[in-house]
């Protein structure tokens, strides 16, 4: 193939926070001309950081989401330097617009004409607040595809109810199967993983409804509600609980089948995950630890009494590993067929060679927070190199947006300005720049 598959798409990026940027990200690396459109009169917070400017002695008690700005120094925009921003903008145009008001609304229409996708994962009123509802869309473009991540699904009694990914996960029943035995369920962090778990399957359907479209001539609405969709990676707890009348109780680094942990290494706060699936495994792992006495104990022959004497059995293997680096645990373990790796932070996983060889990390250049390197895609295949494009500012595609897809002339491109549609930042509400 000598073209990206969704080259010659364009999709209208009507976003927020994580989940539905995450689709656009990933229509756009494979080719689609992305449109994201920002309301520079209401700042979306948890989308472009937590408040439009934070003071600096804010910066510091905000945590690793609120200060994840480029030396936590959020500049003169620091809504285009926000890496929670940054992390899923590559590649697309930024265009700014007031939907509130009608001029913007039929702006936003006329863009809506010469797009193939919408995507959206705002509240479900949102859209028909806005008067710009599915009906409304397909009266302007039939073949348009409409992709709503609700979190709680269109109808039903929570439908209207308003959350992030660290609700609804824990409405899903992740929360419940994370963390320690022994530990308090308030206890438990958040992983944030119903966002990206919605933002493949969110493209992976828009490229189904893109298929059918190619074969029927007509777009779609496709709903998929974020917690159903985190509920599918539970799906053989659900099927337990059904089966035994038993919760899933949290059960920290360790699996029911196998022996599993997380064991400490040489050095501050150094971790090694092991796990022994088999007997070919625990011999490996015994032969590595030099085969010690305490190993040739008859309850260890088999997997169910290693299971049945783990806590036993962790404190030797931990007893072994906390006098070796995790790498070199790793590396001997792996020599031998057993599964083990490092438990890394972020400045290891930037020096990894093999993080390095996949190309797993990619330095992308931003208008307004310099070049960093960011989580790149992970696909290959036999065609050109999937898209990996500058992160723009916000407004900075709006002449391109409005003059050269939406065809505007000079002079309404001129009265766009003036009625507060194009700007490049937010504003406060007598219109000077926040």
């Amino acid at each position: 193939m000598a073209h990206l598959p969704l080259q010659g798409v364009r999709v209208i990026d009507f976003t927020v926070v994580w989940s539905g940027p995450s689709v656009t990200m990933y229509l756009g690396d494979l080719g689609a001309e992305v449109i994201r459109v920002d309301n520079p009169w209401v700042f979306p917070s948890s989308t472009r950081g937590l408040v439009a400017r934070p003071a600096p002695e804010m910066i510091s008690m905000m945590g690793i989401l609120g200060s994840a700005y480029p030396d936590r120094d959020p500049g003169e925009k620091p809504w285009d330097r926000h890496a929670m921003f940054n992390m899923h903008a590559r590649g697309k145009k930024l265009a700014t617009l007031d939907l509130r008001k009608e001029s913007g609304r039929e702006l936003f229409l006329a863009l809506v004409e010469k797009s193939d996708v919408l995507v959206e994962n705002n509240n479900i009123t949102v859209l028909e607040h806005l008067g710009i509802d599915p009906e409304t869309l397909h009266k302007r473009n039939p073949n348009l595809v409409i992709l709503r991540l609700p979190p709680l699904g269109q109808d039903g009694p929570y439908a209207g109810y308003l959350g992030l990914g660290a609700h609804f996960e824990a409405f899903a029943g992740v929360t419940a199967v994370r963390g320690y035995a022994d530990s308090a369920p308030a206890t438990t962090t958040s992983v944030f993983q119903m966002d990206p778990a919605a933002g493949a399957t969110g493209a992976f359907a828009v490229l189904a409804a893109l298929r059918r479209r190619a074969q029927t001539g007509t777009g779609e609405v496709i709903a998929l509600p974020q917690v159903e969709n985190e509920m599918l990676h539970l799906g053989e707890m659900y099927l337990d609980a059904a089966s035994t009348g038993n919760p899933n109780a949290p059960m920290g680094n360790r699996d029911r089948n196998y022996l599993q942990g997380a064991y400490p290494a040489a050095g501050d706060d150094r971790w090694v995950s092991i796990t022994i699936r088999s007997d070919a495994d625990w011999a490996a792992l015994i032969a590595e630890m030099g085969n010690p006495a305490w190993a040739a104990d008859d309850r260890f022959t088999t997997q169910a009494g290693r299971l049945a004497a783990q806590d036993e059995i962790d404190e030797h293997i931990q007893s072994w590993t906390s006098a070796r680096s995790r790498e070199d645990t790793f590396h001997a373990l792996q020599a031998r067929g057993v599964p083990a790796g490092p438990l890394y932070d972020e400045e290891d996983v930037f020096n990894d060679p093999h993080v390095a060889a996949r190309g797993m990390l990619r330095e992308i250049e931003s208008a307004h927070a310099g070049t960093y390197r960011y989580p790149a895609h992970h696909w290959h295949w036999t065609g050109p190199d999937l898209k990996w494009e500058p992160i723009s500012g916000m407004g900075l595609d709006n002449e391109y947006v409005y003059k050269e897809v939406i065809g505007l002339t000079d002079a309404e491109y001129q009265q766009a300005i003036d009625e507060g549609h194009i700007v490049e930042g937010y504003l406060n509400p007598d219109g000077t720049y926040v």
